[in-house]
């Protein structure tokens, strides 16, 4: 079966926006898109995603200074939005978030990242993220964030994804390129690939399921009769 592809951060500044990314992204071959939006927008991006064919998926960014706001951010967010991302250049809070199951990725790769070391691998449950637009960004202090995480990932076998974080159209990449980070940095094919595939979309699909009362308690799938099942694979 062919791979799924996903880009797990969209930051648009507005409709028009939104509307010319989520139509080069259907060019580029994405199944699915998380992006990152108010109430109000929420409503349009799922009209506009409609339109080409998308799943659309909603994603929060949270940037504690503390972990005490860390869990208060988690618990009036985590079941309002399909991904639960963390931000945060606080080793505490970083080690909090990393290991904390109402979180779904850390964003490891900013220019100030908390250094990856051996606590931070016992500790990590959760997916670690690297995001294009730091490197783009960014520069060498990303790029040198990026390839510790990746080869940290793929020898410790941690999950790890890879985004854009574009806020226009011009910002996003092609499946494939967003895959060749890792796979440059240290990582295997297979590996590379599933960053921006199968761990993402295993990520949303579950949640959406569990936001939707689909998924038990003990992790098992409700399945209604007459309804298709969504696989992220």
């Amino acid at each position: 079966m062919p791979r799924r592809f996903v880009d797990s951060w969209l930051r648009p500044p507005d409709t028009s926006s939104l509307e010319r990314m989520l139509k080069s992204c259907c060019e580029l071959g994405f199944w699915a898109v998380a992006v990152e939006v108010d109430d109000k927008f929420w409503s349009e991006a799922k009209r506009l995603t409609s339109s080409y064919g998308l799943e659309i998926f909603r994603r929060v960014t949270l940037h504690p200074s503390s972990k005490g706001e860390l869990y208060n951010l988690l618990r009036n967010v985590r079941w309002k939005c399909d991904l639960v991302s963390v931000v945060t250049n606080i080793r505490d809070v970083f080690m909090a978030a990393a290991r904390d199951m109402r979180v779904d990725t850390v964003v490891a790769n900013h220019i100030d990242a908390v250094y990856l070391d051996r606590h931070v691998v016992q500790v990590a449950v959760n997916s670690f993220e690297v995001v294009f637009s730091n490197i783009a960004v960014q520069g060498f202090e990303s790029v040198r964030n990026s390839m510790r995480v990746v080869r940290t990932a793929y020898r410790s076998r941690l999950k790890l994804i890879v985004s854009s974080g574009a806020q226009d159209e011009f910002s996003l990449r092609s499946p494939r390129q967003l895959a060749s980070i890792p796979w440059c940095l240290g990582a295997g094919p297979d590996f590379a690939l599933n960053t921006v595939s199968t761990t993402p979309a295993k990520i949303l699909v579950e949640n959406r399921g569990r936001l939707e009362g689909r998924i038990s308690p003990e992790g098992v799938w409700r399945l209604v009769e007459g309804e298709e099942e969504v696989s992220p694979n």
